[in-house]
């Protein structure tokens, strides 16, 4: 008897292969696209956790002559924690100033202008609030006309801009976007 070889027919083999490395092919490319797809969420939640704290801070500096205003004494410790809220303030525009900057230009346009809106009006009421005298009782703490007045539509005009730095507005050219923010008066 003559000694015979088993031998798959040629087209089995190519196929298996073509199998193997479409099955292998498409797991580096779900891969990739996994890998690709977490980066966009984590980056998408810097930039939306990064953004909330400077809404926050657009809050804070409106609401800081009220903490002055409504101390209730000018012993030391009081004003040495008015003033460390102070630079906290300053020291987190400076750094929201930064990352925004380095973010988006044209956010920076809207954020910078937000701040200058509120300047004169938080210098103003912050120099009010020194100079009166700490409150001694519940009934001082209704301030009435004391402070900046209603500046909601300056933290209004920030959360309305932020929308266009996620989903595919993010992939408007900064052109356009700063165009589109002076057509809708969100940047003068």
């Amino acid at each position: 008897m003559e000694p015979t070889t088993l031998t798959a027919p040629a087209t089995t083999s190519a196929s298996l292969t073509a199998i193997l490395i479409l099955a292998l092919g498409s797991s580096v490319v779900a891969g990739a696209l996994g890998h690709i797809l977490t980066g966009l969420r984590a980056g998408a939640t810097i930039r939306r956790d990064h953004y909330a704290a400077a809404v926050k801070l657009l809050v804070a500096r409106i609401e800081y002559p009220y903490r002055i205003r409504r101390r209730t004494s000018d012993d030391p410790e009081v004003l040495n924690a008015l003033a460390a809220a102070g630079h906290d303030l300053q020291e987190r525009l400076v750094e929201t100033r930064a990352w925004i900057s380095t973010e988006s230009t044209v956010l920076s346009d809207v954020f910078d202008h937000c701040i200058t809106c509120l300047d004169a009006p938080f210098k103003q009421a912050c120099t009010d609030a020194w100079k009166a005298a700490p409150v001694t009782s519940a009934a001082q703490m209704n301030l009435g006309g004391f402070g900046m007045g209603n500046q909601q539509h300056i933290v209004t005009t920030m959360e309305r801009t932020l929308t266009y730095r996620f989903g595919h507005r993010r992939l408007i050219p900064a052109f356009l976007l700063r165009r589109l923010f002076k057509r809708h008066g969100l940047l003068p």
